[in-house]
């Protein structure tokens, strides 16, 4: 990785500006001005990780006019194509943040393994911290409080709506002093709220500040202590009794969690009752521990289980009470082939690879696998899985629009819970470097590799694999016609340059065809529509002579709608359009190509050609020198089959 220009310390700086970790102390008679003067003080747990979501930036597509659909840069940079997932959880804390009952619920995400479900869970936690270090995050609590409560707590309920209604300050009405609070506040402070001590605290897992986590463990020997604490006996003899607050540890996860985000690993798999304190949690916003009566905590809950786990717990009806206290968001695996590749082109960043090259199209071909295992066929036998592959990714498909993405995932049920994780593709990736001597990797390496688990992987059925290696023939057909392609274009000095010309051509004459009008050349002069250019370019993928003014009148609108809202027409958008001129412009040197590559012993001038397809593999589109030549080996063996 180049670091030419760049300066580490001074992206050191352009990190520590944005945090402020300026500590405070004083009293609560002191912190209510501060709360007059930015009400963001007040806010609970809900509000404070909505706040740190969307003020990370929140865009919306081109093509999202409405602006139903927004996606959030929070996750941008390591979660991929879950954007529905994450809108329905970012959905869940507005409504829990406006103090709904919404926020009384356990949001359960449950998905396949590998979905991104334990990932979303992380980046939120860390997000968390890093986001109480900043002016807008910063967090307040009682100074001796164990669980670090908010200081409104102390407010007496007497004065809570007062203090809404006339200065703005919210107080939850639930709110109540823990334990130790209470005894401090009669026993040291005199019963005076105003007086008690409150300082600034930055939310930490390693801290155990605001950020809980729980593991189940063996149910016979995993105690309830684990989430509500325990009697601390080295106190016990200098206080006396169990239901003193000053011999109880409160560090259970639900204690330590408060004012932040407590995450539950695998839910579902605990002991029943744990999870009727939950259930308490989440009904009554408090924790029951023995000796003491019921402590309030503010606390977003996250849990995530598989599905086979989550379908059991439906099943249960013993747990009818907690069905009814969660909201549930389904996280299945992405279906979109572009943010596969990225959730790739993320883990081969974060691994060590050393100087191996990858070659381009390899992750692009891994991912059209993953994808396709989790597809299923709709009711429309049009639509193949492949053609939907497409339709998903923002292509045009023949037949179908984005407008019918909604009705199509609604024709099927298991879409996106079935299928190759995203941990299994990149496995494979990782097995091919196990090599020795490997200088680069090819998409056929990865997809032999993918081929050559599937016996290893001890959750795939005869079926699996027999219907796995279907879609794998699918995969090497439409990498043989992106092979060829990338040849293709290598053949061409200036390949983008020559098909843009063929393609305002092209656009020229339909436009003056449609208009019933001329084309106007460089010189000035008017000619008639050149009808054989257009049709040699629409026969090339199948519009018959019928209905080839329908295709022109589509492609002119969509160009010329193009070029008013963004000023060029991208021919690439339009997959058919792209799909003709491509092989308009490669058939017009077809026999060149088809023997320079295909020869065994080329001559001087074919084995010049082939150099300069080399050096424009190399230095236009990503290859290197051995991976550009093994490229060319392989679409040499498939031209070969067919002279």
């Amino acid at each position: 990785m180049s670091t030419e220009g760049k300066n580490i310390f001074s992206d050191i700086q352009e990190y520590a500006s944005r945090l402020d970790t300026s500590e405070w102390e004083g009293t609560i008679k002191e912190f209510i001005p501060m709360v007059q003067a930015n009400p963001l003080l007040s806010q609970l747990s809900h509000a404070r990780i909505l706040d740190m979501i969307e003020g990370a930036g929140i865009k919306f597509d081109e093509s999202d006019t409405n602006k139903q659909n927004p996606k959030y840069d929070f996750f941008k940079r390591d979660l991929f194509g879950v954007d529905d997932a994450i809108r329905r959880i970012v959905k869940y804390l507005k409504a829990a943040a406006s103090g709904s009952q919404v926020g009384r619920r356990i949001l359960l995400l449950y998905g396949p393994t590998s979905s991104g479900k334990s990932q979303l869970a992380a980046l939120l936690k860390q997000g968390l911290e890093e986001y109480t270090r900043t002016e807008n995050g910063a967090v307040y609590a009682i100074a001796d409080c164990p669980i670090h409560e908010n200081p409104l707590n102390a407010v007496p309920y007497a004065l809570r709506k007062k203090f809404r209604a006339d200065y703005g300050i919210k107080v939850d009405p639930l709110a109540r002093l823990c334990p130790v609070c209470q005894f401090n506040l009669e026993d040291k402070y005199k019963n005076d709220w105003l007086s008690m001590p409150v300082k600034r605290v930055f939310m930490s897992e390693s801290n155990r500040i605001g950020i809980g986590t729980f593991l189940p463990g063996d149910t016979k020997n995993q105690s309830i202590t684990e989430l509500v604490g325990s009697v601390d006996f080295s106190k016990l003899g200098e206080f006396g009794v169990e239901s003193d607050p000053r011999a109880y540890k409160f560090d259970g996860e639900l204690n330590v969690a408060n004012r932040g985000i407590m995450e539950m690993i695998e839910m579902l798999k605990v002991d029943p009752k744990f999870l009727y304190v939950l259930l308490t949690l989440a009904q009554e916003k408090t924790i029951k521990t023995e000796r003491f009566p019921l402590i309030y905590a503010d606390e977003f809950i996250v849990a995530h289980t598989n599905e086979t786990e989550y379908r059991r717990f439906l099943a249960d009806q013993k747990l009818e009470a907690l069905h009814d206290r969660i909201i549930v968001c389904k996280c299945p695996y992405n279906m979109t082939l572009d943010e596969e590749v990225k959730i790739y082109e993320k883990l081969v960043a974060e691994a060590d690879f050393g100087s191996v090259h990858i070659a381009p199209l390899t992750l692009k071909v891994a991912s059209m696998f993953a994808v396709l295992t989790r597809l299923e066929p709709g009711k429309d036998q049009n639509l193949t899985l492949l053609k939907k592959m497409n339709l998903y990714n923002g292509k045009d498909v023949e037949g179908f629009t984005q407008e019918d993405i909604k009705n199509i995932k609604a024709d099927v049920d298991r879409e996106g819970m079935i299928g190759i994780s995203p941990r299994y593709i990149f496995n494979c990736v990782a097995d091919c470097f196990t090599k020795y001597d490997l200088r680069c990797i090819t998409p056929i390496d990865v997809l032999r590799s993918i081929k050559e688990n599937f016996e290893s992987n001890a959750k795939l059925t005869k079926e699996d694999i027999a219907k796995f290696d279907d879609l794998l023939t699918i995969v090497v057909e439409e990498y043989t016609k992106m092979a060829k392609n990338e040849v293709q274009k290598a053949f061409f000095l200036n390949f983008e340059q020559e098909i843009r010309n063929l393609l305002n051509n092209y656009i020229d004459n339909v436009g003056a065809y449609l208009d019933d009008g001329h084309v106007v050349d460089e010189f000035g002069d008017r000619h008639e529509p050149d009808k054989h250019l257009m049709r040699a370019i629409e026969e090339r993928v199948g519009v018959s002579e019928s209905a080839k003014d329908s295709f022109r009148q589509e492609v002119y609108r969509k160009v010329i709608k193009t070029k008013n809202d963004k000023g060029e027409f991208d021919y690439l958008s339009h997959a058919k359009l792209r799909e003709a001129l491509e092989k308009q412009l490669f058939d017009e040197r077809a026999d060149v190509i088809r023997l320079t590559v295909s020869t065994r012993n080329p001559d001087p001038e074919a084995l010049q050609k082939l150099n300069g397809v080399i050096d424009t593999l190399v230095q236009h589109y990503g290859y290197t020198a051995e991976s550009a030549n093994q490229l060319l080996r392989y679409v040499s063996s498939l031209m070969s089959r067919t002279t």
